[in-house]
This record gives C-alpha cells, structure tokens and sequence, in this order.
C-alpha cells in the first residue's frame, strides 16, 4: 500500500512549480533581449543526515519574496508568485505571508517595483497585483479580520499577464506606468 502523505507532501511541495517554470522562461527571455536580469531567490535550508541518508530538511528562516532583478536601465523589481486553484473571485490574503507583505511595504519605500504574479488556474490565467495594492488589501483585511468579503483581492484589480513579442510571460508590460 502506498503512503497517501508522501503524496500529498509531494503534491504541496510542487505547487505553483509549472507557474514558476513560465517565470524562469520569461527571465530568460528578457535576460536575452538585453531588457532585464531577474532571478529566483532560494530559501536556505538545514539538512539532517543520519549517514549519508537525508532524515529530513526544514527552511531556515523566512524567505523574502520568489523572484529580484533589475530592469534596464537599473531599475530594481522583486516579487512573488502565487497559484488560486479553486478560487474564482481572487487571490486569498491567507496564501500571502506577514513577512513578505513586510518585505513587499520597505521594498516599495525604498523605491524598488515589488507585486504579486497570481495564477488563477481556475481561468488559465496571469495576473499582476502591485504593491501598493496588496499593501491596501492586506491593510482592509486585518482591519476587517472575520468580516465577509475582505479576505481576498478581487481578479478585477489584478492586470492580466500574456504572451509578447517572443516573452512567454511577459509580466513586464503590467508594470508599464509603474516603472
């Protein structure tokens, strides 16, 4: 019989990566074009070896966001990607971690482009949530804990994300007007 948690774990530890996967290819698209130089940020994490044998692995620490770079001509990005799976009206505020709004609040202080890219695979589709509007979200949701309708942010405000000129994800054009 075989252990239904190893795949569940296994189910849970490779959400999102298809989506990441399209990121990575629109970076490499961009790295190539000579428009931007954005890379996946790792989580570090502490191994424990009985042996040679891995008995487990845990993140130390809390990561910023997924994704840093810089768009020519040196402006800095960083931002995180999220996937909806049964979701139709948005992205859930509890899929997004108080240290990465943190991070996503000094980064914009500090001048830098920081947003959410959210994959609503209910849709098939992309978004791009900016900064200041997950920022605003966040705020209204911890204000309003417990209260129906503010625990998400609606696809209405989110910026579709498609296809161009070659970029399979070309989530840079969202971010025209911003940068």
């Amino acid at each position: 019989m075989r252990d239904t948690g190893y795949i569940k774990n296994y189910k849970m530890a490779n959400k999102g990566m298809l989506f990441e996967e399209e990121i990575i290819k629109a970076n490499e698209g961009y790295k190539n074009r000579g428009i931007a130089l954005i890379q996946k940020i790792s989580t570090p994490w502490q191994v424990k070896r009985q042996g040679k044998k891995i008995v487990s692995a845990f993140p130390v620490g809390k990561s910023t966001l997924d994704f840093r770079g810089t768009v020519k001509p040196g402006i800095s990005i960083s931002f995180d990607c999220k996937e909806v799976e049964k979701e139709d009206r948005g992205l859930p505020l509890k899929n997004i971690e108080s240290h990465q709004i943190e991070y996503i609040k000094e980064a914009l202080y500090m001048g830098e482009v920081s947003f959410i890219l959210c994959y609503m695979k209910m849709f098939d589709k992309r978004y791009l949530i900016q900064g200041n509007k997950v920022i605003d979200y966040w705020v209204r949701w911890k204000a309003n804990k417990g209260k129906r309708g503010f625990n998400y942010i609606p696809v209405e405000i989110m910026t579709e994300v498609k296809s161009r000129s070659g970029i399979v994800l070309d989530y840079l054009e969202g971010l025209e007007g911003v940068m």
